[in-house]
């Protein structure tokens, strides 16, 4: 009725997922450093969550919609 059209993208598509973006800049920052004996993995990833700039999150945005185009067209990125 509003004219969408799907679009289906492979399960795993990290220039689109921004989930995947974030996630791999999280785990990096928890990765560099051990854990104390006190802290919990939970409270690392939290931490190391809270410490992504937000313009790594800008970037990671227009990053998907740079790409977009290209993986509609199935154009290599």
């Amino acid at each position: 009725e509003r004219g969408y059209i799907p679009l289906h993208v492979p399960p795993y598509s990290l220039e689109l997922d921004l989930i995947e973006m974030f996630w791999k800049v999280t785990k990096d920052r928890i990765r560099r450093s051990e854990l104390i004996d006190a802290e919990t993995l939970s409270s690392r990833v939290i931490e190391g969550s809270e410490d992504v700039p937000v313009e790594h999150i800008q970037n990671f945005i227009q990053h998907s919609i740079d790409v977009f185009p290209k993986c509609v067209n199935k154009e290599p990125l």
